[in-house]
């Protein structure tokens, strides 16, 4: 074979051609679209799980209470939001009226507020005395709690609470010892104690400091 100087030889030339010519062809017949490396993963949105809360307090200071209409009630003064419907749950003993409140939620009791099992619970001794206080300093009896507007008492009205007796109510703290449990007197206005085994009525507050 004869050296060569430079210059490609014919076949060659013939073989340099027909590989870029298979090329092109290749290119031409590759189907349009991304290829794996150009390809990006769009991951999937969070499943988002609601998470419930109670309503909050409605407050209005023109007024002591405030019916916000969701089976709830808010006292301007103390803070505490308290279940409209005064009756609604069974006179019971100590135990078991804290556990009635504990297990107070939405639904029960008219109440449309989005509280779960564990929102609610007996008022204080203090918030009993609290609530009580304007009330008996007006003169209030049977029961002693003002009216909405808190300048007169609650039989004179207009007042949004529903159910409430002139009678024992619990509250949750009980007295040195833990045999006996204080109560509020709504007949009179005190704060009053018994055994833990009397029956008395429940009605549950939300909010402030237990």
């Amino acid at each position: 074979m004869g050296e060569r100087t430079g210059n490609l030889s014919r076949g060659e030339s013939i073989g340099i051609f027909m590989i870029v010519l298979l090329g092109l062809v290749t290119i031409l017949v590759t189907p349009a679209g991304p290829t794996l490396a150009s390809m990006k993963s769009t991951p999937l949105a969070a499943t988002r799980i609601p998470f419930r809360t109670a309503a909050g307090p409605c407050v209005d200071k023109a007024k002591r209470y405030n019916d916000c209409g969701n089976g709830t009630i808010t006292d301007s003064v103390t803070g505490l939001i308290w279940l409209k419907q005064a009756d609604c749950l069974a006179t019971k003993d100590w135990e078991n009226a804290k556990k009635a409140a504990a297990s107070l939620k939405n639904g029960d009791c008219m109440l449309t507020d989005g509280s779960a099992p564990g929102d609610w619970r007996l008022p204080t001794q203090a918030e009993w005395e609290a609530t009580m206080k304007n009330a008996l300093a007006l003169g209030c009896t049977g029961p002693t709690l003002t009216n909405d507007a808190g300048t007169g008492c609650m039989s004179a009205g207009p007042a949004s609470f529903t159910g409430v007796e002139s009678d024992y109510y619990w509250s949750s703290t009980t007295v040195e010892g833990n045999q006996r449990a204080y109560f509020g007197d709504l007949d009179h206005g005190h704060l009053l104690n018994g055994n833990l085994f009397n029956t008395l009525r429940v009605w549950p507050v939300r909010g402030g400091k237990p």
